[in-house]
């Protein structure tokens, strides 16, 4: 036990020292680490199974415990070496894994993540639902842990989140943080949104909109004079309103996006993209705020003709993915493939 301890500090330890985003440890294989987009490994020496199963022992409780062995996979975080990780663990044909995610902590500077300022001046309103979209591992969690970092010294306010698991550990400093894990404090994201209604808060967190239900009781909280901030595994904003409305019945579709017109106030994408002259990665985002406009597209339908609105809102705030790109690949920081692949337009192609 104690050599494998001593092994686990060092990984989590290089994870730190290297500034990588992620460690992963594999069954019968050398520990990987991700290093901005190039994973790399860390030790000639190869971690068991049984090793690994070990570590999941230690850092999962009971509840846990008791779904990876139904399962075979369980969400986590815990704390080591004065830092926070996520993690997943699960099973694979050789044996048992584990993918490791470094939360920052302290790192809530939006000049510094490149997070959209705009995006504060809409969290400080008193209703309303903001959503931040992308792909998984796109920094959306540590751009909601800014906003309520942020809120959290700006505004005297009950934030509640609901997060699978918890990441980032909120201190309260101007408001007070009531924080909740689903599947330890509560069933579900949706149970839990319902409950939350019920302990008088101003603002709440929702790690993701999940399902129907979930996205219903995040309209109807943010149309009964909360603020909501949520996620979705979406691509740019356009998506992100189709996605929300499919999920519905074609009988309730109307009604959805009629309470969606009324409640949303902005969509922000994001993909994390690799730079040209450094290894490691740089927010690259779509900012959709819902404007008259726009909230009328919504509620009449007509959700293709939003690219094009953001497109010609430059001055209240709004750019598209693309634009966001070719700006990055104009001041340098990123290559013109990289535009290529990360575009939202499909027919953009090398100049």
């Amino acid at each position: 036990m104690a050599e494998f301890s001593r092994k686990i500090d060092r990984y989590l330890k290089a994870v730190e020292v290297n500034k990588a985003s992620d460690l992963h440890l594999k069954a019968n294989m050398q520990p990987i680490i991700r290093v901005g987009s190039i994973l790399t490994s860390i030790d000639t020496e190869t971690m068991s199974s049984e090793e690994i199963k070990e570590f999941i022992d230690m850092v999962t409780d009971k509840k846990q415990k008791a779904h990876f062995e139904e399962y075979h996979e369980v969400d986590l975080s815990f704390t080591g070496l004065g830092c926070r990780f996520r993690c997943n663990a699960y099973q694979d044909a050789n044996g048992y894994n584990m993918a490791i995610r470094r939360v920052l902590l302290s790192q809530f500077d939006f000049k510094e993540l490149r997070i959209p300022e705009v995006i504060k001046t809409l969290a400080l309103k008193k209703s309303g639902l903001i959503l931040v979209t992308g792909p998984t591992g796109s920094g959306k969690s540590t751009t909601l842990a800014s906003v309520i970092n942020y809120l959290n010294h700006t505004i005297n306010a009950h934030i509640i989140t609901l997060e699978d698991p918890i990441e980032c550990i909120h201190e309260p400093n101007t408001c007070l943080i009531t924080q909740r894990e689903i599947g330890r404090d509560t069933t579900s994201f949706y149970k839990g949104l319902v409950a939350a209604m019920r302990q008088d808060p101003d603002v709440i967190m929702l790690g993701e909109m999940r399902d129907i239900e979930s996205v219903s009781a995040a309209v109807s909280a943010a149309e009964t004079g909360h603020l909501v901030l949520s996620t979705l595994h979406t691509k740019g904003a356009e998506n992100t309103i189709d996605r929300i409305i499919d999920m519905f019945p074609a009988g309730q579709q109307n009604q959805i996006r009629v309470q969606l017109s009324m409640v949303l106030l902005g969509v922000f994408s994001q993909q994390l993209v690799p730079a040209l002259h450094e290894n490691k990665r740089i927010l690259a985002t779509e900012i959709m705020i819902a404007t008259g406009a726009i909230k009328n597209l919504i509620r009449t339908g007509k959700t293709h003709l939003i690219t094009s609105t953001i497109q010609t809102a430059r001055g209240l705030g709004m750019h598209t993915m693309d634009t966001c790109l070719q700006e990055l690949y104009d001041s340098g920081l990123i290559s013109q493939e990289s535009v290529e692949m990360y575009s939202f337009d499909t027919t953009v192609s090398m100049r």
